[in-house]
């Protein structure tokens, strides 16, 4: 048995270390998959990798390998220390017969037990990527289109399809939406797609989540696509990570969104967050409903609660036609609301019980659709 041993700067270390470590079980059958996987090559690379079975992060980074080897480490344990030492280089050494690791940083030191890293599941190599088709695209319009859809999905843990994001790429477009059956959210952003490939697969918004993440933590322009039947992988220089993708037909959702509206209302985005979050304080928790009245220039907003009270405010908004009212559940305006970087937004109405489009009055090729909700 080999011992590893290696030197590397704290930085780097926790930077990795924060990659992989939310992909970790915490309590789980495999007392491994609470662990991170750490191998160091003789090529002076340490990898890291992580697992709950659904998603696998592996990212790398460049440290001083005296002995090359692989242990597996308790991924708490291990953050807690690292995150306490002090600024100076880390020196890891591995006595293999006990599986002991001494953790040594300046005057601190540490022995953590670990588990062999025969008993973690296979991870994905460069290597095997090699000979695979991927699609090559710039992260950040990935990266915004998955803040701008992937909150509205629904948070089923019985793998619904809807508890995907619909994602397709084009050779000039990255589209994707996102619904919970009451609201849809949907973008579409400018790429260059040099493969000229259209892809397109429904990703679990959990993992877009966990890969919004791990994208501010590694600085990136390029993004590596790769789709398999049942899952699909994202590389860049420095990370790799896979996941399953849900199988079966996303909803139709481009039938529900309406070509043009009875009645339009445009309005300050900002007054209207200010005016929602005042209004809400009177909301009913159970329904979250605050109704919002459109009338000649003006909206109102009011939010009820028989056995608390009433709030209400108005805001000024250029609409002109006959006076509409319509509920909604506040949270779901405000979600999108919030994303938008357009000074105003465009309301799209029909009746008080057709969905209501809210986007921004910019370039932005974004929409919310929004089901309100019947009051009695």
């Amino acid at each position: 048995m080999s011992n590893m041993e290696f030197t590397i700067e704290k930085e780097s270390l926790l930077t990795n270390l924060k990659i992989v470590e939310k992909t970790t079980v915490a309590r789980g059958i495999q007392p491994v998959l609470s662990n991170i996987l750490i191998v160091a090559s003789s090529d002076n690379y340490i990898t890291f990798a992580a697992t709950d079975l659904d998603i696998n992060i592996t990212s790398k980074t460049i440290a001083s390998v005296q002995t090359p080897g692989k242990i597996t480490l308790p991924a708490k344990k291990l953050s807690e220390i690292v995150s306490r030492l002090s600024n100076k280089p880390v020196v890891f050494s591995l006595n293999a017969e006990t599986n002991v690791v001494n953790i040594i940083c300046g005057n601190s030191k540490f022995e953590l037990i670990g588990i062999s890293a025969d008993e973690f599941p296979q991870t994905i190599t460069e290597e095997e990527l090699k000979d695979k088709e991927c699609v090559e695209i710039d992260i950040n319009p990935f990266i915004k289109s998955i803040k701008y859809t992937a909150f509205s999905a629904a948070n089923y843990e019985n793998r619904n399809i809807i508890s995907g994001v619909f994602c397709s790429i084009s050779k000039e477009n990255i589209e994707m939406a996102a619904t919970d059956g009451n609201r849809l959210t949907r973008i579409i952003e400018k790429i260059t797609n040099e493969k000229e490939t259209d892809i397109s697969c429904v990703i679990p918004s959990k993992t877009l989540q966990e890969f919004l993440r791990v994208a501010s933590l590694v600085n990136d322009e390029k993004l590596c696509l790769i789709i398999e039947k049942t899952r699909i992988i994202f590389k860049t220089t420095s990370m790799i990570m896979t996941s399953r993708i849900l199988e079966g037909e996303y909803p139709p959702y481009k039938q529900l969104i309406p070509q043009s509206c009875e009645k339009n209302a445009v309005v300050n985005r900002e007054e209207m967050i200010s005016a929602l979050e005042r209004v809400a304080v009177m909301v009913n928790e159970r329904t979250n409903i605050v109704k919002f009245i459109f009338g000649e220039n003006t909206l109102f907003l009011k939010a009820d609660t028989p056995d608390a009270g009433l709030g209400e405010d108005s805001i000024s908004a250029e609409y002109t036609d006959e006076e509409l009212t319509i509920a909604f559940n506040y949270r779901y305006v405000l979600d999108s609301l919030k994303i938008m970087e357009s000074e105003k937004v465009k309301i799209g109405l029909g009746g008080s019980l057709s969905a209501t489009l809210f986007r921004p009055d910019s370039e932005d090729d974004y929409l919310c659709l929004i089901m309100p909700i019947q009051i009695r």
